[in-house]
């Protein structure tokens, strides 16, 4: 199995304008006679390679933690594009039955784009930019896609993924009541690796379902 990390460093990636710059600040230090190292970290949601929950734009979305995990992990596609995003190119790009997609490239979605993606009711959508849309319409992109239920994520780094099937792992920090969250996403590549529900019984085999990732 091979794994590729697509998250960026946290304090040395741009910061969306208005957004809070990532600060640490030692608490402790072993150097100065302390018995440990501890840090303190003030950041924002949407600090560095991050996840918007729904609620970021929709009074009555999902909260970060009620974002399941079924949700932000499992099978996904990989398409490369640059520019504008139309809906015809994401047609033709993104395959039948496709529930995460991460776009490499620097990108703007169109709201046409946008509005196909929705239709085609994804789990997960992934950019490398810090938003989905241009200055003019981030905000209409997001409610569009956010409003279905998707989450979005943000900021990745996805220089080494060729185009082409993965699982992803981007499981946001479990903080009751946020818009978004920081996290560490992850792609794993491997010839027979799947993810397949473990169900004890009917009733599991839901929102609530187990995944069992091996790679045979």
């Amino acid at each position: 199995m091979k794994l590729y990390d697509i998250t960026r460093e946290l304090f040395s990636t741009a910061v969306y304008p208005g957004d809070p710059e990532p600060t640490a600040e030692p608490v402790s230090e072993i150097q100065k006679g302390d018995a440990f190292n501890l840090t303190r970290i003030t950041l924002g949601t949407h600090s560095g390679t991050h996840m918007d929950a729904p609620w970021h734009y929709i009074p009555e979305g999902k909260t970060i933690e009620a974002v399941t995990l079924e949700q932000t992990i499992g099978p996904c596609h990989v398409v490369s594009m640059e520019g504008k995003v139309t809906r015809e190119m994401l047609e033709t790009a993104v395959p039948e039955g496709c529930e995460r997609l991460l776009i490499h490239g620097e990108i703007e979605l169109t709201c046409e784009g946008a509005g196909y993606l929705a239709g085609r009711k994804l789990q997960l959508l992934g950019v490398e930019g810090m938003t989905v849309g241009s200055e003019e319409t981030t905000d209409q992109i997001h409610r569009t896609l956010l409003e279905t239920g998707m989450v979005i994520l943000e900021n990745l780094d996805m220089s080494r993924p060729a185009p082409g099937q993965y699982v992803l792992v981007a499981a946001p920090l479990r903080m009751k009541g946020m818009d978004g969250s920081p996290v560490r996403a992850v792609l794993m590549e491997g010839e027979n690796l799947q993810v397949t529900p473990k169900c004890e019984s009917a009733s599991e085999c839901g929102s609530g379902r187990k995944l069992v990732l091996f790679d045979l």
